[in-house]
């Protein structure tokens, strides 16, 4: 019997967990399909399905203010890997390798050109 209900609990929370994955909705060439898949594993929940805003949790990342001249590359790895400076955004570091970070900056910059806002 404790087997029965500790297999349904169990169930109950893989379905809850993966129901709540944050998909993508744009399709990018494959040189960015790597970067689009860590984005939404590791960031959509909080900045939202490509990057476009996540329900007041977090910014959206397709602005001006986050394009590479106005925040580097170094600055979104730092930021993944430490946190803002706000504390707003916890840490990453635990989740993501430094080809992860490559790849999700990678995505992120294409995201922005092809919106228009970079070049």
């Amino acid at each position: 019997m404790n087997y029965l209900r500790i297999s349904l609990q169990l169930t109950a929370l893989v379905f809850l967990f993966t129901a709540c994955t944050i998909e993508p909705k744009k399709k990018v060439p494959l040189e960015y399909q790597a970067g689009q898949k860590e984005f939404h594993r590791v960031c959509a929940g909080c900045h939202g399905a490509d990057a476009l805003g996540g329900w007041g949790k977090a910014p959206k990342l397709i602005q001006k203010k986050f394009i590479k001249e106005n925040f580097s590359n170094g600055k979104i790895a730092s930021t993944i890997l430490k946190g803002s400076s706000s504390g707003a955004m916890p840490s990453q570091k635990n989740r993501v390798s430094d080809q992860t970070i490559k790849e999700i900056i990678k995505y992120i910059r294409y995201s922005q050109a092809q919106s228009g806002i970079s070049n």
